[in-house]
């Protein structure tokens, strides 16, 4: 097979190699540039962890949640009643095997100790105040496939 060469300079270099070398730049520049329209990240203040006096193995977990447009948690479940608030924005609630229920400021949901689910926003993103009543020093949740 007949190789084209490329001169420049006064050095030559097989065509092929070149057009590997240019497909090489613009893969890294779409790699690094595709990493900038990432959303950011889903951001948890926790505001209190108290034991609840009188209830022996539980606690309260109050937390502030920020999460960014286009997001969708990971599925998991809590070992704990969870009930949310939300701020601003919208989320919707999903659970495994039931209908989605849509929630937008001001309204306010709760999910049952280990109902696996997920949460998901729109254009908005939402902003969520968390309340759990949680079995005492357990994890926050634990992720499923």
């Amino acid at each position: 097979m007949l190789a084209l060469t490329l001169i420049y300079e006064g050095n030559s270099m097989p065509f092929s190699i070149a057009r590997i070398l240019v497909l090489v730049v613009l893969i890294c520049m779409y790699s690094t540039s595709g990493n900038a329209t990432e959303p950011p990240p889903v951001q948890v203040d926790n505001l209190l962890r108290e034991s609840i006096a009188g209830v022996e193995g539980k606690e309260i977990i109050v937390s502030r949640v920020s999460i960014p447009p286009h997001t969708e948690l990971p599925w998991h479940w809590h070992p704990g009643e969870e009930f949310f608030y939300v701020i601003e924005g919208s989320v919707t609630l999903k659970r495994r095997g039931e209908p989605d229920l849509p929630a937008g400021a001001g309204d306010a949901q709760n999910i049952a100790v280990r109902v696996i689910h997920t949460g998901s926003t729109g254009e908005q993103g939402a902003e969520l105040v968390i309340f759990r009543v949680h079995a005492a020093g357990e994890p926050e949740r634990y992720l499923v496939d």
